[in-house]
């Protein structure tokens, strides 16, 4: 029995109640508009879809694949991709890249009852049981899935800057960097709702069956297989924990993607035609991220100005012209008590004046012991190898300058003081021989509120 044949046997039609999907709400469809370009890094080949999406389909306007572009000059290759896109009336699309899945960690993190801002914070804490590079940097990212799971990518950064490097030889600007499972995910939810469980598969090369999958078990699950089809299929059910009866279903036909198109690369085209309800994990920093020209838009905007414009004239308008008596009658009513209500907003003013003048003399009282003790505080957590440039000090937060054998712990240890919370670097960590450079920025709790001078 050949694959294909043992693909055809195991998805046979399922009943309709199967995948029977609702409609999505008017305002999110209002809201898919846009044209993406995706591109799946699939061995030596770049399988390319450049997608346009309208609120009432997504359309392939045109695909390609590059061949061999681990072994040609990045400017060769990419002057041909570069014509693919001027072919295709879309020459300044930003490219949103999906990374091999070799090159990527997934994976799947339950956060009960954590708060949707506090989502990176909890994330960023168990980072390091997440993937197998030890010391080595990594980006990461992660979109929900769930009210309570998450999923999340990793990357190593030479991996990130490898492709980065490749592509921005090539001419290619970059948008996003990402993974299957991710720009699937996105993709099945741009033009209508999905069911309670989705059960898909596609055969990239021959001997391989890549799966996705969604279930009450499995929120999100992704995995590529070497086994024959049938016990690929058979595997990934008992993951998912899905019924004897629900058969697979071809990537390809649950996207409607054409079948001379890569899926993948027809669904990161699709998540990125839609940035503004289209979800997914984008690994590549945002300070270097690049998105296409909003001039296409320059038209669609005014016309729904304009209307917005209309509507407002109808419902706001006539309203007010009928109330206009009812003004005048008022505007009477405040004229003879404007003198009262001066006094009185004049005597609020002053009140409020020196509310604030007790309040920074309160505040600068208070101001020199809590330095001080912020100082202390910052020579109990650095270690003793830690030596620092300069301190600077101010109302809501503190900025250090230094030197350190290895900076990155340095955000953790400041965020486990009770005086610090959201620590970052505000410039990119350097080494100077053996130490690392760093500038760390650190709030200080309970004085968000207060003014950085």
């Amino acid at each position: 029995m050949t694959a294909s044949s043992a693909i055809t046997d195991l998805t046979a039609p399922a009943s309709p109640s199967a995948n029977q999907a609702a409609p999505l709400s008017l305002w999110r469809r209002a809201r898919t508009f846009g044209t993406g370009f995706g591109i799946a890094v699939s061995g030596n080949d770049l399988e390319i879809a450049v997608v346009r999406s309208r609120p009432s389909a997504s359309t392939l306007i045109a695909a390609t694949v590059i061949r061999s572009f681990t072994t040609r000059p990045a400017a060769e290759w990419g002057s041909e991709l570069l014509q693919f896109l001027a072919g295709s009336g879309e020459s300044q699309l930003a490219a949103t890249i999906v990374l091999p899945r070799e090159e990527v960690i997934v994976r799947t993190v339950r956060l009960a009852g954590v708060a949707e801002k506090d989502t990176a914070s909890a994330l960023e804490l168990q980072l390091d049981t997440l993937h197998p590079w030890d010391e080595e940097p990594v980006e990461w990212s992660w979109w929900r899935v769930t009210p309570s799971d998450v999923v999340v990518g990793v990357v190593r950064q030479s991996t990130l800057n490898h492709y980065e490097t490749l592509f921005s030889e090539a001419g290619i600007l970059m948008a996003a960097a990402t993974f299957s499972s991710a720009v699937i995910h996105a993709a099945l939810r741009l033009q209508s709702a999905v069911p309670a469980s989705i059960f898909c598969y596609s055969i990239p090369t021959p001997g391989r069956i890549e799966v996705y999958g969604e279930s009450t078990a499995r929120p999100c699950y992704s995995a590529g297989y070497t086994l024959a089809p049938e016990r690929a299929l058979a595997v990934a059910r008992a993951e998912l924990r899905l019924p004897p009866e629900q058969t697979a279903q071809d990537l390809a036909e649950a996207l409607a993607c054409p079948s001379s198109v890569s899926p993948v690369a027809y669904a990161a085209a699709m998540a990125a035609s839609a940035p503004l309800t289209a979800e997914f994990a984008n690994l590549l920093p945002a300070a270097r991220r690049v998105s296409h020209s909003k001039a296409r838009y320059l038209i669609p905007v005014i016309l729904t100005v304009l209307l917005i414009a209309g509507l407002l004239a109808v419902f706001v308008l006539f309203p007010f012209l009928n109330e206009r008596r009812y003004v005048a009658d008022l505007t009477a009513e405040q004229n003879r008590l404007q003198k009262p209500a001066l006094r009185v907003q004049s005597i609020d003013k002053t009140l409020a004046a020196q509310r604030a003048r007790i309040a920074s003399l309160d505040d600068f009282r208070t101001r020199p012991q809590a330095d001080l003790d912020l100082m202390n505080e910052l020579v109990r957590l650095l270690p003793p190898q830690v030596w620092t440039n300069s301190i600077e000090i101010f109302p809501d937060s503190v900025v250090i300058a230094g030197e350190a054998d290895q900076a990155a712990p340095l955000l953790k240890l400041l965020d486990s003081s009770p005086l610090f919370e959201k620590s970052e670097f505000v410039m990119a960590v350097t080494r100077n021989g053996q130490n690392d450079l760093f500038r760390i920025k650190s709030l200080r709790r309970g004085r968000t509120g207060r003014t950085t001078p």
